[in-house]
């Protein structure tokens, strides 16, 4: 554990500490450090805690930071800590003790006279040593994570070396709440949600729809410009099709369901790669019609918990831009470069870094195929990344259950951290679905297959480009392009011609013959209401049109950050440049 590390694990028990004294019957469950700082799970009891309660609890903890206490580590049998744990009524200690060897030495750590807590520990030496930090919000969690378990209190504060690493931080947070893609959403009449329909199930309005129709031809354009076909495959499927690819028994919220009519054990897809694996063996395949590439937007869905749910970021509604493709080994390198150019093509034109996490396996149980197709994956990954000269780091346990993938990591605004893109190699799906093609020696080999979404979701991808743009979507994919403002009644035949000139314009790049999206507002408002309106729903460019732009043939362009006047021959040019 790192200084910081150190130091945020200590106010972890200053706040523990801090709350103690304000709530003196306060249970408390775990206190870590984490990335940015740290938080304690309590239970208050029958006292509801919220963030207007922070600033007192804050308050508290820089009195005992002031009294620089140290930290003493101190060591006790088993027995001693449960009586120890029992005797304060610390229920949730109690359960973690139990829970140790019998033999094992168990750790104290003192906070002066104040707080003592269950910790392996390590700490800064004394409270002066701390540095800055402040609490954030109050969230629930339930205890273990277990929502059959109770529902503790989770307080979480941030914690940096230096003051100005504090500020900096929450500038970005500050920033990062005005850029809340559930806030944009509703500002820019993208989705909503409704009690009736149920959690997790986004609705789309006709702006909303318009977007992810947009985002979806542009990531699918790559694939298709180099030979993927497409395809449709239901929404459920028997639950022998999940059983055979292993997503049974690895995916526990599938929704199932039996048929009242025959009695069929169905279940609602959760990926779509199984049903695209019985397209391809519908039919005789010979090495000659390899490789075969199937893309599809679909939707899947999974039984998501609850309290996991929000906005566009977790649903369980999820569409895919999914791909597969079934080839030989020696067409794999150039699938995988295929795709990563594709990949950093689309990325460039968001205005997003990339860089590259090989997801591997770890130990543990959760995957199939055997360890030589694991090793053999890995190894054809990894050199993949080597030949196309990608930055990469290793991500052990974050590989699918079926293979390795090439993750790419894109970089917002805000310099946080997404996965998005993702290319899989997998040698266990066709093998478990005894997929099959006739090789040039008239031997059946099986074909490996390769998954790949460039944008992931397009809800969660909707929900990271909205906040990465603060709501100022670009030209191409904005739900609505230009707004016309008039000034007053009497330019309604020059509106005519600019809206002419509109409908004679496509934007072209990045999507060929995207028809340019307009509306005109020439209500009785005043201009003042309109600009307001057409700002407030971030339009990419506004015209506002009067009796002196009809007399001179201009119009006056208005953009996010300045103003223009444009030449009515020289408009559908300069639009295509914004």
């Amino acid at each position: 554990m790192n200084d910081l590390e150190k130091m945020r694990h200590t106010l972890s028990h200053v706040l523990a500490a801090a709350v103690l004294e304000l709530y003196p019957k306060a249970k408390f469950g775990i206190g870590p450090a984490i990335d940015d700082g740290f938080y304690y799970d309590i239970d208050f009891g029958k006292t509801k805690i919220s963030d207007t309660d922070l600033p007192k609890i804050e308050k508290k903890m820089q009195g005992i930071i002031a009294k620089k206490l140290t930290m003493e580590k101190r060591e006790a049998s088993k027995a001693e800590a449960l009586d120890w744990a029992k005797k304060h009524g610390q229920d949730y200690k109690i359960e973690l003790i139990e829970e140790l060897p019998e033999k094992e030495k168990i750790t104290f750590y003192d906070l002066g006279d104040l707080f003592t807590d269950l910790c392996k520990g390590p700490h800064v030496k004394d409270l002066s040593e701390v540095g800055h930090f402040k609490l954030i919000r109050v969230a629930g969690a339930y205890w273990r994570g277990d929502e059959k378990r109770p529902m503790l209190t989770r307080i979480y504060g941030v914690a940096f070396d230096k003051e100005a690493e504090l500020d900096d931080y929450l500038k970005r947070q500050e920033e990062a709440k005005a850029r809340d893609h559930r806030k944009l959403g509703k500002e820019l009449d993208l989705f909503c949600y409704s009690n009736l329909v149920g959690s997790g199930l986004p609705l789309f309005t006709p702006r909303g729809t318009i977007l992810r129709d947009l985002l979806n031809d542009f990531t699918q354009s790559f694939r298709l410009k180099r030979g993927y076909k497409k395809v449709c495959i239901p929404h459920i499927a028997n639950i022998e099709l999940f059983k055979t690819s292993g997503h049974y028994e690895k995916f526990p919220e599938m929704f199932q369901f039996i048929s009242q009519e025959s009695g069929d054990h169905l279940a609602i897809k959760p990926v779509s790669c199984p049903h695209h694996s019985q397209i391809y063996a519908s039919s005789p395949r010979s090495y000659k019609d390899l490789p075969i590439k199937y893309l599809e937007t679909t939707m899947v869905y999974r039984d998501e918990k609850k309290g996991e749910l929000g906005g566009l970021s977790r649903v369980r509604s999820i569409t895919q831009d999914d791909s597969h493709v079934f080839c030989t080994e020696d067409q794999v390198g150039d699938i995988f470069g295929e795709l990563i150019e594709s990949a950093k093509e689309l990325y460039k034109e968001i205005d997003m870094k990339l860089h590259l996490r090989l997801s591997f396996r770890d130990d543990g149980d959760g995957y199939i195929g055997t360890p030589e197709m694991w090793q053999k994956a890995e190894s054809a990954i990894k050199d993949m990344a080597e030949k196309f000269k990608m930055d990469y780091f290793i991500g052990e346990g974050e590989a699918a259950m079926y293979g390795p993938k090439m993750d790419f990591m894109a970089v917002d605004a805000l310099g946080r951290e997404w996965q998005l893109a993702t290319v899989q190699l997998d040698y266990a799906l066709p093998n478990r679905f005894k997929l099959e093609y006739i090789d040039a020696d008239g031997s059946k080999k099986t074909p490996i297959m390769i998954h790949c979404a460039l944008i992931g979701s397009i809800e969660r991808f909707m929900s990271i480009y909205l906040e990465h743009t603060a709501g100022w979507l670009p030209m191409w994919n904005a739900p609505e392009n230009v707004r016309i403002l008039t000034v007053n009644n009497q330019v309604s035949d020059y509106v005519k011609k600019i809206t002419d000139i509109l409908d004679d314009t496509c934007l072209d790049r990045p999507l060929p013959k995207n028809k340019i999206r307009y509306s005109v507002d020439d209500s009785a408002d005043s201009l003042g209401k309109k600009i307001k309106r057409a700002t407030g729903l971030k339009i990419p460019a506004v015209l506002i049109v009067g009796p002196k732009d009809a007399s001179e043939n201009t119009v006056s362009l208005r953009l996010r950050d300045k103003e223009e006047k444009v030449e009515l021959s020289k408009l559908a040019k300069r639009l295509k440049e914004i």
